[in-house]
């Protein structure tokens, strides 16, 4: 059997390098590690790292023969002179460059309009970015991104939950669509007394300076009752990166973002079999109908609602509901995320995306 494929070098790019631990860092990281790695199809990636003169000597030193680039949110604010910068080399050497939009916000606008002026093309992570876009103008398509899943199957907590008091968990970046502070709210009025406790994980933003990220604080510990802090109901963390969060071990996992491009923690908690509370955003509802079909709306409640969100919250201590819908369809579940939310799929994608048909980039068997 033989295999033939023209040669094909992808550059990644992104503001942060791999030892930074974001959701998308996490992700390149594995992508990389799936990439084809024959002589036919080589992956590398570059950071937006040093002086804007290092950049580009890096470029030209390393990455001087790459076919195609593709660009991990490169249209935000966050180090935009060196996405100007990297659009400019591209198209003085006829590089093929792709933005891979991750993240979409109103404001992003301007800068969408100037990627695709200096000749970038445009990638969605999901059907809503991909018709968010479309709804301003821009044209995109689909490469469904995918989830970072264990080797093995994590083991499932039983039903009932053995483990006293219960533990309510989040985590992620001190941005304000985060909106950390609804979770504490609905806590504190769901009122679970000694059953049940709230832990936060809180990551430095990474985009936003350090004031705003104390103001993030502020406003989370004003939700913060004293006899709670004196009891340790509610625990925050503070850590400088995302390490391993280990869903098996809380009882629930409660997202109540505003706006996410892509979700991947709710994602990840429900394949080890922790119920994700959800606000109702589209990237959440993806995914409740993509994992809990009928059951969807049991796991979504009102963007805002923490009235909503404490019932939520005081029901699951109560029945265990949701718990045991997703012990009962472990299987199933399981089953839709590694189809659905594929990295391997992801990767494969990105290594044809530089091709006119899709496919020279991937190796073809020939008898």
């Amino acid at each position: 059997m033989e295999i033939i494929a023209k040669q094909s070098k992808m550059l990644l790019a992104h503001q942060f390098s791999l030892s930074h631990i974001t959701g998308i860092t996490v992700m390149m990281k594995e992508i990389l590690r799936l990439f084809p790695t024959r002589k036919e199809c080589i992956a590398s990636y570059i950071s937006f790292s040093g002086t804007l003169e290092d950049f580009i000597s890096e470029l030209d030193e390393k990455h001087y023969d790459a076919t195609y680039v593709i660009g991990i949110n490169l249209h935000i604010e966050l180090k935009w002179e060196y996405s100007l910068a990297l659009l400019q080399w591209c198209k003085v050497r006829h590089i093929p460059i792709w933005i891979y939009i991750h993240d979409y916000w109103p404001h992003h606008f301007g800068h969408v309009a100037t990627v695709v002026e200096r000749g970038a093309k445009l990638l969605a992570s999901t059907k809503f970015l991909q018709n968010s876009l479309a709804e301003d103008g821009y044209s995109a398509k689909v490469i469904t991104v995918g989830v970072p899943l264990p080797e093995e199957l994590p083991p499932l907590k039983p039903s009932p939950w053995i483990t006293v008091p219960k533990v309510f968990a989040s985590a992620g970046r001190l941005a304000p669509r985060k909106r950390f502070y609804d979770i504490v709210r609905a806590f504190r009025e769901a009122a679970l007394e000694n059953k049940a406790v709230l832990y936060l994980r809180l990551l430095t933003s990474h985009v936003f300076k350090r004031s705003e990220d104390a103001e993030q604080i502020n406003l989370i510990e004003a939700e913060i009752p004293e006899d709670y802090k004196k009891r340790g109901s509610v625990r925050i963390d503070h850590v400088p990166s995302a390490s391993t969060f280990n869903y098996s071990t809380y009882f629930a996992y409660v997202c109540s973002s505003s706006y996410e491009g892509f979700s991947m923690s709710p994602i990840e908690a429900a394949y080890f079999g922790c119920p994700p509370l959800m606000s109702d955003i589209p990237a959440h509802k993806a995914i409740a109908q993509t994992l809990f079909g009928d059951q969807a709306a049991d796991f979504l409640y009102p963007l805002g609602d923490t009235t909503a969100l404490a019932k939520m919250m005081r029901d699951e201590v109560t029945t265990e509901q949701r718990r045991q819908f997703l012990i009962s369809h472990i299987t199933e579940i399981r089953s839709a995320i590694r189809t659905r939310w594929s990295l391997t799929n992801t990767a494969m994608l990105l290594a044809g995306i530089g091709r006119p048909d899709m496919l020279e980039c991937i190796a073809i068997e020939k008898p």
